[in-house]
């Protein structure tokens, strides 16, 4: 399929059948996407490669819903916005978790420029990720996100262009990640993901990490500790038993593995963790 036919068999498979042409429109979509792929590492667990060129995403994102990071979330939505006419870059972010920033550029996002403003898209940094497009500017109301978490977009440095995403996070800032104005290309995102799925060292070899949304929570593996987030509390489950991660996995998490394929990251993920 050429990129127009990704983008329109991937809006139909949100049962998106209406034109993309306002920000309300684009967080409708940011919406479906996060409540329908899932975010996370198990294919990377089992051995599989990424690629991240568009035909590749779609089909483990959307055809096998084996779920995925941000260079496949956000590359896909990056390419079904720019299909759709609007105005955007793409960017390699880093991802801080409220401290100095340390981390390399292993995070991707897309800036979108629309009626004179810009506006932060990103789908893919897992629980953390906004629902809705949010706003550049210190001043502005925070944009709503799902379960009604506020984010922002701050300078961080202003002379140097580099931004952070902020959201409230038990009551208190968080800054979630960190990136300049700075458009990339493909190469560099290549490079980044190559390194993020093949450091053996890295998050993403050595923990099972899984996220999804639901109408009602955000759901949040890692390894043996799975997190419901509500609007109003936090349910955290220890996963002990291999028929309970089964069902987490397939019907809450939203990930398509087979039985041998989850039996196999219960024992070397959940249980050797726990």
């Amino acid at each position: 399929m050429d990129t127009q036919q990704t983008v329109e068999s991937y809006l139909q498979a949100l049962n998106i059948d209406s034109d993309i042409t306002t920000l309300e429109d684009i967080s409708k979509l940011a919406e479906a996407h996060v409540k329908a792929y899932p975010f996370g590492n198990p294919k990377i667990l089992l051995g599989e490669s990424v690629p991240i060129d568009l035909e590749g995403i779609y089909n483990n994102l959307v055809v096998k819903g084996r779920g995925g990071y941000c260079f496949e979330h956000n590359k896909l939505m990056f390419e079904t916005l720019k299909a759709k006419g609007f105005e955007v870059t793409e960017h390699l972010a880093r991802v801080v978790n409220n401290e100095a920033p340390r981390a390399p550029l292993t995070h991707r996002v897309t800036i979108l420029y629309y009626q004179g403003d810009k506006y932060l898209v990103d789908v893919g940094v897992g629980f953390r990720s906004p629902s809705v497009v949010v706003k550049f500017g210190e001043t502005d109301t925070p944009a709503i996100s799902h379960l009604g978490i506020e984010y922002k977009v701050l300078p961080v440095d202003a002379d140097k262009g580099v931004y952070t995403m902020q959201l409230m996070e038990k009551g208190k800032p968080f800054n979630a990640t960190q990136f300049n104005l700075i458009e990339n290309i493909e190469a560099d995102f290549q490079m980044g993901n190559f390194y993020s799925y093949m450091n053996p060292e890295g998050l993403w070899r050595n923990n099972l990490v899984v996220s999804c949304y639901s109408e009602k929570s955000i759901n949040s593996l890692r390894n043996s500790d799975y997190f419901k987030i509500y609007a109003e509390q936090t349910e955290q489950i220890k996963v002990t038993e291999l028929e309970q991660f089964i069902n987490i996995m397939q019907n809450e998490l939203k990930a398509n593995y087979t039985r041998d394929e989850l039996t196999r990251l219960f024992e070397e993920y959940v249980k050797a963790k726990d």
